[in-house]
């Protein structure tokens, strides 16, 4: 069973990704180099376009007060609250405080938000103030083809336990209950396919793609592969971090096409090639 901390993770290594997509965006210019008073800008920004009470929840338990645009000078003196959430996303460091793993998510724009949905809606439990075990499956009513998954609860202020309803499955053309079951509270994706700078998880029948959808094959799933994104970069980008590259590339028609890490280039099928200063001073700068 997935547990809270997995899922966490899980949520943050999201968050991540979908960050690495949202610097070629429309706040581009406070994500792809952060600082604390960028990113203070930004969720300024990001709140007044939200109607998301749980994001005003979530900024509220940060900040210690509710947002409203005659707060400005207040949260510009809180500036260094935003310094954690600057290093994780530069990857320097982890975040542990939760309310502020969702005001980060807010920031890049990531949803599902806040973790408590993630949770939910990704992983089918709901378990933050209960610990969740799943103990048993009904026997399938034969003419529904259905079955009820049952789970028991552990509270833990009054230390009892019960038994909670938290869905029917329909099982069509399934023969095993217990894969089918894992299947849908897991949501395990299978196949992915590369659309135009990212991978994304598809339909692995699918075969009424249209658009720019039907340029690439879709693949089976690989967690690694997954994490590939296209970068476009300028003569202001971060290339390399300690003497070590950022980025990878890959020539295609004669110009570099930047990854944000290694692998193979998901169109041509050639390997990246790490950054050099050489190819940053010729068709970079």
């Amino acid at each position: 069973m997935t547990t809270r901390t997995e899922s966490l993770e899980a949520y943050k290594k999201a968050i991540r990704t979908h960050y690495e997509i949202e610097k070629q965006g429309k706040y581009s210019s406070f994500l792809i180099n952060p600082s604390r008073a960028k990113l203070r800008q930004l969720c300024e920004e990001r709140l007044k376009e939200s109607n998301n009470k749980e994001d005003k929840l979530s900024f509220n338990l940060v900040f210690g007060f509710e947002y409203e645009a005659s707060n400005r000078n207040k949260l510009k003196s809180l500036t260094d609250k935003f310094r954690p959430i600057e290093t994780f996303l530069k990857k320097e460091t982890d975040l542990t405080d939760i309310e502020a793993i969702n005001i980060t998510a807010l920031l890049v724009d990531f949803k599902p938000r806040p973790f408590r949905v993630f949770n939910t809606k990704s992983f089918g439990i709901q378990s933050l103030s209960e610990e969740v075990e799943i103990v048993e499956l009904n026997t399938i009513d034969e003419e529904r083809n259905t079955s009820l998954l049952e789970i028991k609860t552990t509270e833990s202020r009054k230390n009892i336990k019960k038994k909670i309803a938290i869905g029917i499955f329909g099982l069509i053309g399934i023969g095993s209950v217990g894969y089918a079951g894992k299947s849908i509270v897991f949501s395990e994706p299978e196949c992915m396919q590369w659309q135009k700078n990212h991978f994304e998880v598809v339909d692995c029948q699918s075969d009424k793609q249209k658009g720019f959808m039907m340029q690439s094959e879709i693949i089976p799933f690989d967690e690694n592969k997954s994490q590939l994104i296209k970068i476009e970069v300028s003569d202001t980008t971060t290339f390399f971090k300690n003497e070590k590259p950022l980025y990878w590339y890959c020539k295609v028609n004669g110009k570099p096409e930047f990854f944000n890490t290694h692998g193979l280039h998901p169109e041509t099928g050639k390997a990246l090639k790490p950054v050099s200063q050489y190819i940053i001073n010729k068709y970079v700068k």
